[in-house]
């Protein structure tokens, strides 16, 4: 999970406790809450410290809940690591979401297929109107638009999106979507309480796509998220291949610690 977790910064932290928090499970909120404190966005070696243990809580919590509580409880009477891997939590995130993942890859890999997958199969089910429409909204002239849509056939495909636009454009069209669908999940009220933290963390996508975007209700596919683990980890997994795709793509290929200033 090291490679997953090393994009995040303390805003992102601050939206997955604010995510996963639950009085009804067996996370240790406060604990992942003292750690991000104790961390605070610091480079010195007791903040590095405490961001290793902020990421072992984390990576044990999304575990959990991405465990039955049957089997979780068995591997720890087991003596086993109780928790499931984290890469059968973002596969049946893919399940839920009816996207199809890559038979091998890393977790990264795994978790930005599931985004891009996401993002064109979400956009494939609105309207041509409303595709038209998001692409304006995205910066595309609608002249443009309606040229792709009407050579397009229907196909979405990740790679047709980026030839026939600028990359900035396919991002904001991803970060859209997820979004939207995070909301979906989570409710209005809660996710803009939590975007709060991170609005300002996509600098990658030149073209703001603000709060308004991110309730809007335009067609997209209505998900049966059984129980309340799912309404956890599909945000959660949706949101960490966000992550690793913004780092991807920023001009050095790094990523940028963050801290709590600003956030």
């Amino acid at each position: 999970m090291s490679a997953v977790l090393a994009p995040l910064t303390y805003p992102d932290y601050t939206f997955l406790i604010g995510l996963i928090e639950s009085p009804f499970n067996v996370n240790n909120d406060a604990a992942l809450k003292g750690y991000l404190d104790a961390w605070d966005g610091a480079t010195h070696p007791d903040g590095q410290v405490a961001r290793a243990k902020l990421d072992t809580e984390l990576t044990k919590t999304l575990r959990y809940l991405g465990s039955s509580e049957v089997l979780y409880w068995a591997r720890t009477v087991a003596g086993q690591e109780p928790g499931a891997p984290v890469d059968t939590v973002v596969r049946d995130v893919a399940k839920r979401l009816k996207v199809t993942l890559p038979a091998i890859g890393t977790t990264r890999e795994l978790l930005e297929a599931l985004v891009t997958e996401h993002a064109t199969q979400q956009f494939a089910t609105l309207t041509p109107a409303e595709q038209q429409q998001m692409l304006i909204d995205l910066g595309v002239e609608r002249e443009e638009a309606q040229r792709f849509l009407m050579t397009s056939a229907g196909v979405f495909a990740l790679p047709t999106l980026i030839q026939a636009f600028d990359l900035i454009v396919v991002q904001g069209l991803i970060k859209q979507v997820v979004f939207g669908t995070i909301t979906r999940v989570l409710g209005a009220q809660l996710s803009q309480r939590l975007f709060t933290f991170v609005a300002g963390q996509f600098p990658w996508w030149l073209r703001w796509v603000g709060p308004a975007a991110w309730t809007v209700s335009i067609g997209w596919t209505v998900f049966d998220l059984q129980g309340p683990a799912q309404r956890k980890t599909v945000p959660a997994m949706l949101y960490l291949g966000l992550c690793s795709l913004r780092e991807r793509h920023q001009p050095d290929g790094g990523s940028d610690s963050g801290s709590a200033e600003g956030a």
